[in-house]
């Protein structure tokens, strides 16, 4: 899923910027790009997250063979039904939503047979995800678009990543710098509740219509994110390129939020480019540095970053500011260059045995 994601990744954008002929095709081609990037490109990211940490709350192997097929053949499914003119806009909204149902099921189903590892927050956040993109389709389909749609996918995968990446980072961080031998830090768990609280109130304002309450949820999202990562110890991915990767990208998380909610009152950028500090900053760096971790090299000192890493990231990351700065040819060719050069990066370690557990390379430090 991972692998898939980085393609796609690519591949999007790629139809989106360079295919006009394809995009001519479509009933709503602006609904369908905001659709891929969330639904497409992140949902596959988080399936893949997912389906291999359910392994650590259940203490099970990983899910594998026919599950992942199936989701596989779903997801696919889903991407090739929105491009096909033939194809009835039902049969790609059923694939879209039966992709997230399955993930929900399957963790609900690894739980079980477990006795632990209940992730209730993540069921209920794939399930809704598979109800709104596959109404998102329907509505795309019958030549309508419904301005809420966008602002719930972004905001709903931003709470995901807080909820996520909010919790991992410093815990990885932390680990990092125990280890070497800085002092423990108290990392408050409530700048980061009240973080997610702000963003899920914005998503309900903006669906609601409500856009200055919903800038004043938004830049107090924001700032509350800011002042939750700044009780992190920050100095411990200075040298480390796959926290470093997952730092910045939270970081990405406040900057999105702040230049959001300055956008609705006016002021700094677009909404549109504001966004796009979500999507591709916020986003695309926590799953690149989620999937590194995957294939990292494991030794006594934590995981490293494989070779290639740095140079893919660093492609991805320029390509936020230029998208932002309206350059949007070339946001776009760094954005599909750093994917497709991770995916070439990642495909080699595809074969072999998963390691475990899978995002970090000690019991400890997960």
């Amino acid at each position: 899923m991972f692998l898939l994601a980085a393609l796609w990744a690519a591949g999007a954008v790629a139809l989106w910027q360079w295919a006009p002929e394809v995009m001519a095709g479509l009933p709503d081609p602006l609904s369908w790009h905001i659709h891929e990037m969330t639904f497409g490109f992140g949902g596959a990211a988080i399936a893949g997250y997912l389906c291999s940490a359910v392994s650590s709350w259940t203490g099970r192997a990983p899910i594998q063979g026919a599950p992942i097929a199936a989701l596989v053949v779903l997801w696919s499914g889903a991407r090739a039904g929105l491009l096909a003119p033939d194809v009835p806009g039902w049969i790609a909204a059923l694939a879209s939503a039966g992709f997230f149902w399955l993930v929900a099921a399957l963790l609900a189903l690894e739980a079980r047979r477990a006795g632990k590892g209940w992730q209730p927050v993540f069921m209920a956040a794939s399930g809704l995800a598979g109800v709104i993109s596959g109404a998102w389709i329907l509505v795309m389909e019958a030549g309508g678009f419904h301005p809420a749609f966008p602002a719930i996918a972004v905001l709903g995968f931003a709470a995901m990543l807080i909820h996520i990446g909010g919790r991992m980072v410093p815990a990885f961080l932390d680990y990092a710098a125990r280890s070497e031998g800085q002092p423990v830090r108290v990392v408050p768990a409530l700048p980061r509740r009240l973080t997610l609280a702000a963003v899920l109130a914005a998503a309900a304002l903006l669906a609601g219509g409500a856009i200055s309450a919903a800038s004043v949820a938004l830049l107090a999202g924001g700032v509350l994110m800011l002042a939750y990562i700044a009780t992190w110890p920050l100095s411990a991915a200075r040298d480390d390129v796959l926290l470093a990767i997952l730092t910045l990208a939270c970081l990405w998380v406040p900057v999105g939020l702040i230049l959001w909610g300055l956008s609705l009152r006016g002021m700094a950028l677009a909404p549109a480019e504001a966004q796009h500090a979500l999507v591709l900053g916020a986003m695309g760096g926590h799953f690149m540095g989620l999937a590194a971790r995957v294939f990292a090299h494991r030794t006594p000192m934590g995981l490293k970053a494989r070779g290639g890493i740095a140079p893919v990231y660093l492609l991805i990351l320029c390509a936020v500011p230029a998208r932002m700065a309206g350059l949007i040819d070339l946001s776009a060719v760094l954005w599909c260059l750093g994917w497709l050069g991770f995916a070439m990066v990642m495909t080699p370690h595809l074969s072999g045995p998963l390691p475990r557990p899978v995002f970090s390379g000690s019991r400890r430090q997960g």
